[in-house]
């Protein structure tokens, strides 16, 4: 039986003549042609769409978890970190909660001493990627004023309030007191001012 030959046309496209000229290195470096690397990134790209992504979200969050190993994280199980965190609680409960809020302020810090425009928006996006187990996550600033609001039915009790340390340790850094706080099983409400 002859094997069937696929053809597929060719559709030209325009693309910027510094893109094209650094793509067209990356396939030479690799060993492959500037059309089969674009079509390569077009299969991508439709991929990362099917899944729900685009390319440039899948890009940050790789650069994000590449951060996240740079920086000290590790990954673990989530059931295992949260009974370690019950454990900590139960056993030594003062200096697990402080434990954590240096977390949150050394974090925190390193947002507050980097380039970025709007460390506290970096912070939150950062954030937000890192807890997958928050379903919930919002920070907002209003003049003087922040407001933290963190949900999650899957926290225990012992981690949620080792988390709210740590958030409360990240507003330290960035300047604010914690004026009031509402922490329950899976849930965190801060509120905090300016210092």
């Amino acid at each position: 039986m002859a094997e069937k030959k696929v053809t597929s046309r060719r559709k030209t496209f325009v693309a910027r003549e510094d893109l094209i000229s650094s793509l067209s290195e990356v396939a030479k470096q690799r060993g492959h042609s500037l059309y089969e690397t674009v079509n390569e990134i077009f299969e991508l790209a439709l991929a990362a769409e099917n899944m729900g992504f685009n390319l440039k979200r899948v890009v940050e969050e790789r650069e994000l978890s590449e951060l996240a190993r740079k920086t000290g994280f590790i990954l673990g199980l989530e059931s295992l970190w949260y009974e370690m965190s019950d454990v900590a609680y139960e056993q030594k409960k003062r200096p697990a909660l402080k434990s954590w809020f240096e977390a949150g302020a050394w974090f925190a810090k390193r947002y507050t001493t980097s380039n970025v425009a709007d460390p506290l928006l970096a912070f939150k996006k950062d954030l937000a990627v890192f807890t997958w187990n928050a379903p919930e996550l919002n920070i907002e600033k209003k003049g003087s004023a922040i407001s933290v609001r963190v949900l999650s039915p899957r926290f225990t009790e012992s981690y949620t309030y080792l988390f709210a340390s740590f958030l409360e340790g990240a507003l330290k850094a960035f300047g604010y007191t914690v004026a009031s706080s509402d922490v329950k099983k899976g849930f965190i409400r801060l509120q905090g001012v300016r210092e």
